[in-house]
C-alpha cells in the first residue's frame, strides 16, 4: 500500500525522545504523532484490505495488552508505558517506499540505559539550526565543536576565540544561536562529558594526591610541602598531572554510527591465511582461547599502550621533557585504529624533570580504571544493535622503545642482563676498549636448528658457530 504524503502529518515526533525523563512515560507529542500517523494510515484506499488487522501497535500497560487501531482507542499519556511492540507485517501489501523500514527502525531494539539517553537526548538537542532557514549541518553543537577544534588545531589563545565568536555573532543574523563568546562554547561542549582530571602531584614524583590521599597537605614518603607558599586564598601545588578517563570515550565508540559496527571488525573481518591486523596472529588468538568467556562478546575492547618523552622546545630550547600516555581501541580496522581521532590520549606526565623510576607513580588512575573495565565493566549502549550490554576491557601490549620499556615493566635495560629474553641465561660481552657491553651476536641461538646462520663463522662473531645442544 502506498502511503501519501500529506501536510498534516510531520514527522518529527520520529526522531525525538519519546520518553519524559521526568516521568517515564511517553511524550504527549509522540502520542498524538502515532495519532497522527494510523489517522493518515486508515485514510488509504487499501486499509480496509487488512493493514491495521494486520499490522497493529501494542502498548502494554501491567499484564492488560491495549491494542491501538485507531484514534478513539488511544489510551491516556499517563497511562501508556515504553514497552511497544509489533506484530509481523502482512508481505503481501506494499507499505510504500521507506515506511516499512521507518517502523522498524524506530521500535527495533531495546531502550538506551539512562545515562546513554541523556547522552542522546542533549544531541537531539544540539541539533537546533543556529538561525532560521540555516543550512543543514550547521547547528548549535556542530558549530561550537568546530570552534573547538580550530583552537586545538591552531593553539588559537582564548582572546583570539572571543574575537572570532563574536565577529561571528555579529555577521549571522539577529535571531541566531550562536555562541558569543570562547566561556559559551566551552559549556556546549562540556555536555559531551568527556571529562579530565587535575591530580597533584610531589614535587619529587613520590606520590599523587588521590583518592585516599586527596586530602593530604605533605608527602607521606619524602615530607615535602604539597603547595607553594603563597599570599592568595587558592592554593596553589608544586607539580600537576593531567588524566582523562578512557571509560567515556570508548562508550562514544558504541554510541555513534560511524564506529560502533566497526568496534566489532576484528571478529567479523575474513583473515585467508593473512596476518592484516593483530587479531589475526597467535597472541591475539592465545589470549582469547585462555579467557574464553571475555572472548566471546565481541564487543569487548581490546588496546595498546603508548608512551615516550620529547622536548617542547627542540634542541636549542631549554630542557624541558614531557611523556604523553596514548591509549589505542584495536578492534577497529587498520584503516581506523591509527588515526589520530582514535589515538587517545589518557596521561599527561609533566615536566621538566625526566620522570624515571617514577612513572608508575603516574600510572595509578590508568590501572585503577583499567582494572575496573577487565573485572566489572561499564553498561553501554551500542547504537548499530540497538542494544545494551556489559562493555569490558583489557590491555594486550605496549608499544615503546628499549628505555621506555623499562620505565614500563620495571626491568632494568641497562647492564649485562638488559635483554628481557635472555635474562640471566645471556651471551652479552664487553668490548676491549669501550668496556661497553654489546649484545651483537646474543640471539643466533633462537633460529631454527638448520638455519644456515647457525653455522656462519663470517657474518657474526669471527670463527664461531652457535649449535642448540638441546637437541
Amino acid at each position: 500500500m502506498k502511503i501519501m504524503s500529506s501536510g498534516a502529518y510531520y514527522r518529527s515526533w520520529m526522531d525525538k525522545p519519546h520518553l519524559d525523563p521526568n516521568t517515564n512515560l511517553l511524550t504527549e507529542e509522540y502520542v498524538q504523532g502515532i495519532g497522527e500517523f494510523m489517522r493518515l494510515v486508515q485514510q488509504q484506499p487499501d486499509a480496509k484490505s487488512g493493514f491495521s488487522r494486520n499490522y497493529k501497535v501494542w502498548y502494554l500497560h501491567g499484564e492488560t495488552g491495549y491494542e491501538y487501531g485507531s484514534t478513539s482507542e488511544l489510551q491516556p499519556v499517563s497511562e501508556l508505558q515504553p514497552d511497544i511492540r509489533l506484530e509481523e507485517p502482512r508481505t503481501d501489501i506494499d507499505y510504500g517506499v521507506g515506511t516499512e523500514q521507518m517502523v522498524h527502525d524506530h521500535y527495533r531494539g531495546e531502550e538506551p540505559n539512562p545515562e546513554s539517553r541523556r547522552f542522546f537526548d542533549m544531541l537531539d538537542a544540539g541539533k537546533q539550526p543556529l538561525y532560521q532557514n540555516c543550512r543543514d549541518g550547521h547547528s548549535v553543537l556542530s558549530s561550537a565543536t568546530r570552534l573547538m577544534c580550530i583552537k586545538t588545531y591552531y593553539n588559537l589563545a582564548e582572546k583570539c576565540m572571543d574575537a572570532t565568536t563574536d565577529f561571528v555573532k555579529g555577521i549571522l543574523p539577529e535571531d541566531n544561536l550562536a555562541s558569543g563568546s570562547y566561556y559559551e562554547v566551552q559549556k556546549l561542549v562540556a555536555g559531551l562529558q568527556l571529562p579530565y582530571e587535575v591530580i597533584d602531584v610531589c614535587i619529587d614524583n613520590c606520590m599523587i594526591y588521590w583518592r585516599a590521599d586527596e586530602t593530604r597537605n605533605v608527602c607521606k614518603f619524602c615530607g615535602k610541602p604539597r603547595y607553594q607558599e603563597t599570599r592568595g586564598r587558592v592554593p596553589i601545588p608544586f607539580k600537576r598531572m593531567w588524566y582523562l578517563p578512557l571509560t567515556e570515550r570508548l562508550k562514544r565508540l558504541y554510541q555513534c554510527e560511524r564506529t560502533a559496527k566497526a568496534m566489532r571488525w576484528h571478529t567479523e573481518h575474513s583473515t585467508n591465511g593473512e596476518i592484516r591486523h593483530p587479531s589475526d596472529a597467535k597472541a591475539w588468538k592465545h589470549f582469547q582461547s585462555t579467557y574464553p568467556e571475555f572472548a566471546e562478546e565481541r564487543r569487548n575492547v581490546y588496546l595498546g599502550l603508548s608512551t615516550d618523552g620529547f622536548s617542547l622546545f627542540g634542541k636549542h630550547g631549554r630542557q624541558y621533557s614531557l611523556w604523553p600516555v596514548i591509549v589505542t581501541p584495536y578492534n577497529l580496522p587498520p584503516s581506523l585504529c591509527m588515526r589520530r581521532e582514535f589515538l587517545f590520549l589518557s596521561i599527561l606526565v609533566p615536566g621538566p624533570d625526566h620522570p624515571k623510576r617514577s612513572l608508575d607513580v603516574f600510572f595509578q588512575p590508568l590501572i585503577y580504571e583499567l582494572q575496573q573495565l577487565w573485572a566489572h565493566g561499564f553498561e553501554t549502549y551500542d547504537v548499530s544493535c540497538k542494544e545494551n550490554f556489559q562493555m569490558r576491557a583489557v590491555l594486550m601490549w605496549t608499544i615503546s622503545d628499549f628505555p621506555a620499556y623499562g620505565m614500563l615493566s620495571g626491568w632494568t635495560t641497562h647492564g649485562r642482563l638488559s635483554c628481557p629474553y635472555c635474562q640471566d641465561d645471556t651471551d652479552a660481552f664487553q668490548l676491549k676498549n669501550g668496556r661497553k657491553t654489546c649484545w651483537f651476536d646474543c640471539h643466533r641461538r633462537f633460529l631454527p636448528p638448520d638455519h644456515p646462520y647457525r653455522r656462519s663463522k663470517t657474518s657474526f662473531t669471527k670463527n664461531k658457530q652457535v649449535f642448540d645442544l638441546s637437541t
